[in-house]
């Protein structure tokens, strides 16, 4: 018997990461749903948060986020110039700090 893994997915609220949670769901995964919800809403995920192997985090990526996962889908990113125009920009302190951000350790 496989044991279930736990997701993360950055940008999860968005239309491309609600969906990938639900599909991480219907294989069995716990999924952490990471998002600042500058672009992604909460009515893409309203259905998801009812299960128990599913849980949402607001969260501004370019943040450090220290959690244990199995994995890292990285979708936080907005995809339309008009969108990322309208959002204030913050510059990392560094290009280490850009890259690990959201990064894993391997576990074990």
């Amino acid at each position: 018997m496989a044991l279930a893994t736990t997701a993360l997915v950055t940008g999860g609220a968005g239309f491309i990461g609600s969906h990938l949670c639900e599909r991480l769901l219907a294989r069995g995964d716990y999924v952490l749903c990471v998002d600042n919800f500058y672009t992604g809403t909460r009515s893409n995920i309203a259905h998801l948060i009812s299960d128990e192997r599913f849980e949402v985090m607001r969260h501004d990526v370019t943040f450090p986020l220290y959690v244990e996962v199995s994995g890292i889908f990285n979708l936080a990113c907005p995809h339309l110039q008009y969108t990322i125009s309208a959002i204030p920009f913050r510059r990392p302190r560094s290009a280490f700090t850009a890259l690990s951000t959201c990064w894993a350790s391997p576990s074990g």
